[in-house]
């Protein structure tokens, strides 16, 4: 017997989905427009989990440029058939609807394949001997409402790449007036086919429902528990909000599992966003039962044919050393200008001063990690000498118009000398909150600490500020927080100077 500690990915890893080869269980998570796109988690038992890639990798696979950060990829859909696992989602930044093959899930995957005449988001897939199904959302012909969507489901000819025969609409949601119908998963137990879809937006009234029927096109049936699984019946004080935008999965053992996203507010803000939550499943009357007994997520979730053996905890704790190539947890802000960076004897990394700031279109000089707890720290020390109008150090990043930087830059009184800044960035507003002379060699620390955040030096607090307007609850979009290292010259002409970073120390 094992057992599952929610939320299964602590952090910022949203719209989960999930399937299994043989023994072995992947999810895949939204990325919105970091990159790579789409982390691949692996597990033997559903309880340990361990990153093994990445699934879009190449700027061929996946274009960002421009895209803000609440744009590019949402919620990508993994399955498995014959041999082959597939990824398909939509980049909203660019093309849309595609889908992207791989014999191993740790890749490499193929270069994509864009669907003509699929509109929407939120596509997946279904596999039915020889054949192959697209299901999908869209926003209805003649919408009576913002948010009054539908979902339609159709052939997909993976020979071709192309969509092929009659589109049927299945379903348009539960509840009367549904909004936000989205999410679609197709599924087959025994005589009944199922949809699974999230409803009613992704905040507070967030959920999950069923439909069946006999027959792949319908007509489908909502399912009389409906919805199967929310948390917006418990309150705005529940610890966990936000519950919806689920995935089910089956054991070699004929147990079933879903998956789904869920947020942990505090005093109604989330800066971690949207992190991925687990969940037994039954099955009764041939409909869906979401942890019986409780109709809730719970925040121990045994599972009974749980592997015995010790692994980490899942989550970004432990150092990242800067080694031949980037740590898994590593993401950028878009795909990265070539040579922004690279490692250096020592166990540094030298990251390029480029002209471009967070608020500009193009790929900033930013190397992230998901912020994955309420008390969470990052820790470096940088060498950096600032000419001009540069800036080097640690950035809390929620999006491109709100973000706090701890750096150092050129003094003001000096030529040679240097300063340390701490700036936040609200609603594309600056706000120096402290500043003060800067040695060329500095130990930053940023200490997030429930809704606060922390700058430390030498084990010396300079400044503390409120992070609730750097969440989606106060500055719209669909991301969690991130925390790493920048440099920017802001737009002064580059000269090649480069900030040097040790390890990067999270606790």
């Amino acid at each position: 017997m094992g057992s599952v500690r929610n939320p299964l990915l602590k952090g910022f890893y949203p719209d989960p989905s999930i399937c299994r080869a043989g023994k072995d269980y992947y999810i895949v998570n939204s990325t919105f427009s970091y990159a790579p796109g789409v982390p691949v988690f692996h597990s033997g038992d559903l309880v340990h989990w361990e990153q093994i890639g990445h699934v879009l990798v190449r700027e061929e696979q996946l274009s960002l440029k421009g895209a803000g950060m609440s744009q590019g990829i949402y919620a990508p859909c993994i399955r498995y058939h014959e041999g082959t696992f597939y990824m398909i989602t939509t980049n909203v930044s660019g093309g849309g609807n595609f889908y992207v093959t791989a014999k191993k899930p740790e890749g490499p995957w193929s270069d994509p394949i864009y669907l003509k005449d699929a509109p929407g988001i939120d596509p997946s897939l279904y596999f039915e001997g020889e054949d192959c199904y697209y299901i999908g959302q869209r926003g209805k012909k003649d919408s009576r409402y913002y948010g009054d969507c539908e979902i339609w489901i159709q052939k997909l000819d993976l020979s071709k790449g192309e969509l092929t025969g009659e589109v049927h609409v299945v379903w348009d949601g539960s509840m009367k007036n549904a909004i936000w119908a989205e999410g679609p998963h197709l599924y087959k137990r025994g005589e009944y086919y199922y949809v699974l879809i999230a409803e009613g937006g992704t905040s507070y009234e967030h959920s999950i429902c069923f439909a069946r029927s006999k027959d792949i096109f319908g007509p489908y049936e909502a399912c009389p528990y409906n919805p199967v699984l929310t948390h917006r019946h418990l309150g705005h004080d529940a610890k966990v909000q936000n519950v919806g935008h689920g995935d089910i999965i089956e054991t070699p053992e004929g147990l079933w599992y879903i998956v789904m996203l869920g947020t942990r507010p505090e005093e109604g803000y989330a800066p971690l966003g949207r992190e991925t939550f687990f969940a037994e499943l039954v099955w009764e009357n041939d409909w869906p039962i979401v942890n019986p007994g409780e109709g809730k997520l719970t925040e121990v979730q045994e599972v009974p044919f749980a592997l015995e053996r010790e692994v980490t905890a899942l989550g970004n704790r432990g150092n990242i050393e800067w080694k031949d190539s980037l740590d898994y947890r590593c993401v950028f802000f878009r795909f990265p200008e070539k040579d922004m960076y690279r490692m250096e004897e020592g166990g540094r990394l030298a990251l390029k001063v480029l002209p471009q700031n967070i608020l500009d279109e193009l790929s900033p000089a930013y190397i992230g990690v998901r912020v994955t707890s309420r008390d969470f720290s990052m820790e470096t020390t940088m060498e950096f000498i600032p000419y001009g109008g540069q800036e080097a150090g640690l950035v809390y990043l929620y999006n491109e118009k709100n973000y706090v930087r701890f750096t150092v830059t050129a003094s003001d009184a000096s030529v040679n000398g240097s300063k340390v800044r701490i700036i936040k960035t609200e609603k594309e507003k600056e706000t120096v909150l402290f500043e003060e002379e800067a040695a060329s060699s500095y130990r930053l620390k940023m200490h997030v600490k429930g809704l606060s955040l922390v700058c430390i030096t030498e084990g010396r607090t300079l400044h503390s500020t409120d992070i609730r307007g750097l969440t989606s609850e106060a500055a719209g979009g669909f991301v969690g927080c991130t925390m790493g290292i920048y440099a920017t010259s802001n737009h002064d002409a580059n000269n090649g100077n480069y900030a040097r970073f040790t390890q990067l120390i999270l606790t």
